[in-house]
C-alpha cells in the first residue's frame, strides 16, 4: 500500500496547470489527471494528459513522444510545484533526440571558433515563447533524422541524419541560433 499521496487540491493545481501549459502551446488536452500517488516518501508523481486525434495528428512532438500511449502523454513531475513549460519540454521531447541536436549545436559554435571548452545546450526552453519555438525547430528536426527506438533495451534512442540531410540539419541548427534557441553554459 502506497501511503505517500498528494493532497487533493495540489492535484487538482497540477491538473490546472498542466491544461494550461498545453493550451497554451496550441495543444489543448481533452483530459488531464492524476492518481496522486507519490513513487517514493520525496516525491515523484505521474500526470496523464489526454489528446483528441485530431491534436496527437496535427503535433509531431506529440505523435513521435516516447512518452505517448494511445493518445496519453505521461508527465512525470518531482512536486506539483515543479510543473512548468520546461518539464512539460522534459517530458515531451525523445531524449535521444535532444541530445543529439545538443551535440549538433556543438560542432556548429566549434565551427564558428567559439571556445571548445564550454558546453552548449538547447534546453533553456522555459517559458512559452521559447518552447513553442522549440517545438516548431523540434518538429523540422523530426523529419530529418532516424530514431531508433532503444526502450526495450532501456537505452536512450539513437539518432541518425537521414541520407542528403546534412545541410538541412546544419541550417535548422543556424536558424535555432538566429531565434535565441542555443544558450552558452561553461563546464
Amino acid at each position: 500500500m502506497n501511503l505517500f499521496k498528494a493532497s487533493p487540491s495540489d492535484i487538482q493545481k497540477g491538473n490546472d496547470d498542466l491544461k494550461q501549459i498545453f493550451i497554451s502551446l496550441d495543444m489543448p488536452p481533452e483530459k488531464v489527471e492524476s492518481d496522486g500517488r507519490y513513487q517514493f516518501e520525496g516525491g515523484g508523481l505521474n500526470f496523464y494528459v489526454t489528446f483528441s486525434d485530431e491534436v496527437v495528428n496535427s503535433h509531431p512532438v506529440l505523435k513521435e513522444s516516447p512518452k505517448l500511449t494511445k493518445n496519453r502523454l505521461k508527465v512525470y513531475v518531482l512536486q506539483t510545484g515543479d510543473i512548468s513549460y520546461y518539464k512539460v519540454g522534459d517530458n515531451l521531447f525523445n531524449r535521444g533526440l535532444i541530445q543529439f541536436l545538443e551535440k549538433e549545436s556543438e560542432k556548429y559554435f566549434q565551427e564558428k571558433g567559439k571556445k571548445s571548452n564550454s558546453s552548449y545546450t538547447i534546453l533553456t526552453w522555459k517559458d512559452q515563447e521559447s518552447l513553442k519555438k522549440g517545438i516548431a525547430f523540434y518538429e523540422k528536426a523530426l523529419i530529418l533524422v532516424d530514431i531508433q527506438d532503444n526502450s526495450a533495451i532501456k537505452h536512450i534512442d539513437t539518432i541518425t541524419i537521414k541520407p542528403g540531410k546534412e545541410a538541412e540539419l546544419k541550417q535548422l541548427i543556424q536558424e535555432m541560433d538566429t531565434a535565441g534557441l542555443l544558450t552558452q553554459k561553461y563546464k
